[in-house]
């Protein structure tokens, strides 16, 4: 017979366990809850020591996972994979195949990046790949392919590491898996910047901290907006750079991230030196070697005394103070054998004695970076190497070994062979479009002189209203209003008339200054060549190449111009294809574009076929897109299309050098000389923005510009017409220039 005592018992183990169960469940829950509102690895710590013996397995799991995957963000391998390990013998004890999953894909990770032997790292991968296979939409892929990514970074190929990292883009993005957004596109922006593509590198780092501030996580951030100005400086963008590199030391000061802050005040330096702010160049660099007291870390303080010596060296042009800070530098990257920083302040003494004329100290830090350029394969090392290479022989008199290190030195920089033939070939070319349209300027002639002699026939037909008028006084309110007009019409063809005869005189002008090199070019070309000066055929085959283009564009002009002037061009509208026709457009622009180191690139979502008339849509943008690279080197060139209801969008947008806005107020206006010289001394007419302007308005569009200097410039033309979509759901961005 059961007791009433043994009941009261039981009931109280009952409610003790329930209590202490309920208990568990609360502490974990709170966990969560203030683990979202953390942002430093101190309060995790703290957070986690209070709470880690108050919660069963399950949740102690989750800690450890999430513990280290903070320390792996902050850069702390060691302590991520303790917490790693402690995570991993409990998904162990679980017996939970998904928990131990979830354990082994954050492992691979963390060894991963902590730069681990490949073999450690792939065991973990093809354990979780055999569970994966089978669960396509699981979580677990993203450490997976951020495993994959980071082993590619590792080995320098970054064209692979960003096709992981695209992955994972996609599968975020697919399964809603918001908050690892910012991390990717972080991850992808450094891979860009490490291949020197600083414009894409920038782009993600943007949209990086876009999301970050979306979303409310401010980790690191800090580090995000130094590599998004460090992108900038890269891109030569000095302006910008500062505005980001500042905001970046202003959130390190406050988080006392002391390598950033350094780093940061480093680069901000090197920003005012490029910029010719010497003062603050040393300022900056000043405070950059005040901080790395604080944090005593040799390898940093050998980058900034490298910076602080390229400012005596580059900005005072005091040589000895600059000797002694690269010699420092130097010592301190030798002994810490850290490559990247031992190969700049090498470079730096051998180009300071490569200027002091004293080689044969040149000859000895020759020898160290011929050593450490060998370990590392990176072409831009290679490249930096053969252009000091070449002023070292060349220097001490040995010009056969100088010519071999500058060939190789412009070997990397661009493929010179293909170079010059694909030069040759366009000159043909271009000779040979240059005789025909010659012959269509004497039929241009004839047209003007017809213009002449009808706005003579015009004056004259003034007169003889006027005489007619004395006499019938009674139709005086009927002559004076034809006298009127009559005079209006006057004065717009003589105004017409005198913009004419200026344009013809410049273009007259323009053209034999044009000329005149294709004439001396066969000359100069043999001597050159006889005297193997090949750097020089280089360039004059490039000036040939531009004054061609400039010529070849006048025309084209001039004739469209001079059709429309006389009301001889009639719109006559057709299907036509917009992406194909803008592909064709731009392929005869990839030359140009490569010179000036311009990316072409055409942006649409979905292809579209349009009314419009063919020859006007050509003229458009051969105009827009050869006015942009015109003004823009070392940049990047954006066409792109939509549609808004039965109105065909198109931009236009460049990162060229931009307007004033007293030129962008007269600049689809035909005046004389008003012209502004492009990036290698291009001239134009201005005839090709007023024929743009005009057939825009021939299809009842409308075209409007606005500018910056120094950050480019964006045209966007709207014209109403019948659309038809030929492709659905298929964005397409084609980089269509190199």
């Amino acid at each position: 017979m059961i007791k009433v005592k043994d009941i009261f018992i039981f009931i109280f183990c009952l409610t003790n366990i329930n209590i202490y169960t309920q208990s568990l469940e609360d502490h974990c829950d709170l966990w969560r809850k203030q683990k979202d509102t953390i942002t430093s690895s101190e309060s995790l710590s703290k957070l986690n020591s209070y709470i880690i013996n108050k919660v069963d397995d399950a949740c102690k799991f989750e800690i450890y996972i999430a513990s280290g995957s903070l320390y792996t963000i902050l850069g702390k391998s060691n302590i991520s994979l303790e917490y790693f390990n402690k995570a991993e013998k409990i998904a162990e004890k679980l017996n939970d195949s998904l928990i131990l999953l979830k354990a082994y894909s954050e492992k691979a990770y963390a060894l991963a990046v902590s730069n681990a032997n490949d073999k450690e790292v792939l065991k973990y991968l093809n354990k979780i790949r055999l569970v994966l296979e089978n669960n396509p939409e699981n979580e677990n892929w993203l450490p997976y392919y951020d495993s994959l990514a980071q082993i590619a970074r590792g080995n320098e190929d970054y064209f692979r590491a960003i096709k992981y990292t695209d992955t994972l883009i996609t599968f975020l993005k697919k399964f809603g898996y918001t908050a690892g957004l910012p991390n990717r596109y972080q991850n992808r922006g450094l891979y860009y910047f490490n291949m020197s593509n600083y414009e894409a590198a920038a782009k993600d780092l943007l949209h990086s901290i876009e999301l970050n501030e979306k979303l409310g996580s401010p980790i690191l951030i800090e580090d995000t907006y130094y590599f998004l100005g460090l992108s900038y400086l890269k891109w030569k963008q000095y302006d910008v750079a500062i505005k980001y590199l500042e905001k970046s030391i202003s959130i390190a000061k406050v988080k006392e991230n002391y390598k950033t802050l350094i780093f940061g005040f480093s680069d901000l330096s090197k920003c005012f030196l490029e910029s010719n702010h010497i003062d603050k160049s040393i300022t900056y660099v000043d405070s950059a070697l005040y901080y790395n007291k604080l944090l005593k870390n040799d390898l940093v303080q050998a980058e900034v005394l490298n910076q602080k010596g390229n400012i005596f060296f580059k900005g005072y042009k005091e040589l000895d103070d600059a000797e002694n800070l690269f010699t420092e530098s130097f010592e301190l990257a030798n002994v810490s054998k850290d490559r990247k920083v031992l190969y700049i302040s090498t470079l730096s003494l051998i180009e300071l004695y490569n200027d002091k004329k004293e080689y044969n100290k040149s000859s000895k830090y020759i020898s160290i970076l011929r050593k450490i350029s060998k370990q590392r394969d990176i072409l831009l090392w290679k490249q930096r190497s053969y252009k000091i290479y070449s002023e070292y022989f060349e220097g001490i008199r040995q010009f056969d070994s100088a010519m071999r290190y500058l060939k190789k030195y412009y070997k990397i920089k661009d493929s010179v062979s293909n170079q010059q033939v694909q030069t040759k070939v366009a000159d043909l070319e271009k000779k040979y479009d240059t005789k025909k349209k010659e012959l269509k300027i004497v039929t241009l002639n004839k047209q003007k002189e017809e213009q002449e002699r009808i706005a003579q026939q015009a004056k004259n037909q003034q007169y003889l209203y006027l005489i007619i008028t004395a006499f019938l006084l009674l139709f005086l309110g009927i002559g004076t209003w034809t006298y009127r007009k009559l005079r209006k019409q006057q004065k717009k063809l003589v105004s017409t008339n005198q913009i004419k005869n200026r344009l013809f005189s410049i273009i007259a002008h323009d053209l034999r200054g044009m000329i005149i090199p294709f004439q001396r070019s066969g000359k100069i070309l043999k001597y050159h060549i006889q005297k193997e000066n090949y750097d020089k055929t280089i360039e004059l085959s490039q000036a040939l190449e531009q004054n061609s283009e400039r010529l070849s564009n006048m025309l084209d002009n001039l004739l469209n111009w001079s059709l429309e002037q006389m009301n001889g061009y009639k719109i006559n509208p057709e299907k036509i294809i917009v992406g194909k026709e803008l592909k064709d457009i731009i392929s005869g622009y990839k030359q140009q574009a490569s010179y000036k180191n311009t990316k072409l690139e055409l942006k649409y979502k979905n292809e579209l076929s349009i009314d419009f008339d063919k020859g006007a849509f050509h003229v458009i943008f051969r105009n827009l897109i050869n006015n942009a690279l015109k003004y823009t080197e070392n940049g990047s060139i954006r066409i792109e299309f939509t549609t808004k209801g039965n109105v065909f969008v198109c931009s236009v947008v460049d990162t060229g050098i931009g307007m004033s806005s007293d030129q962008l107020t007269h600049l689809f206006a035909l005046e004389e000389r008003k012209s502004t010289i492009g990036t290698q001394g291009e001239k134009g007419t201005g005839l090709g923005l007023n024929l743009v302007y005009g057939f825009i308005k021939m299809h009842k569009g409308t075209i409007t510009v606005s500018s910056e200097k120094r950050i480019g410039t964006r045209f966007d033309l709207s014209v109403p017409t019948t659309l038809t979509l030929i492709e659905k759901d298929s964005a397409t961005t084609e980089p269509l220039s190199a």
